[in-house]
């Protein structure tokens, strides 16, 4: 009986024990992948990208509503831990450092484009940033 008693504690407590750190980092790299469709730029009317595609491998692709415009590729990595999260972008010798926010099916995702103005402390329109708001495009693979 004492042995039965002593598992159902163990048991109970291991399942309110909280979610390790590496399992949250691993869980935006898998939600952040698929295709993003742009709704708003800079808290406004939707921008001149189309898109933004991510997958599993660190790659990105964003395209531009302009007539025969192609994908351009990138590589990003994410770091969760921070307020806002980070996300670090790169085209070439080119690197940019972003912020973004993942919930559900939005993604705000923010270009620093000027540190010296400071950095917003959550991901929403600011001097410092070009804000990118979109939704998951259910219909992409």
């Amino acid at each position: 009986m004492r042995l039965a008693s002593a598992l159902l504690l163990l048991l109970g407590s291991a399942a309110a024990a909280p979610v390790p750190k590496d399992f949250k980092k691993a869980d935006d790299g898998k939600r952040i992948v698929g295709t993003w469709n742009v709704v708003k730029l800079n808290g406004g009317d939707e921008g001149p990208t189309a898109w933004f595609r991510f997958d599993a491998d660190g790659n990105m692709q964003t395209l531009n509503r302009t007539p025969g415009d192609v994908p351009q590729q990138w590589t990003f990595t994410l770091d969760p831990k921070g307020t806002p999260k980070r996300l670090r972008c790169a085209q070439g010798n080119t690197a940019y450092d972003c912020l973004y926010e993942l919930t559900g099916t939005t993604l705000k995702f923010g270009f620093i484009t000027d540190k010296t103005k400071g950095l917003p402390e959550t991901v929403e329109p600011h001097p410092a940033i070009v804000l990118y708001e979109m939704t998951r495009d259910p219909a992409a693979k």
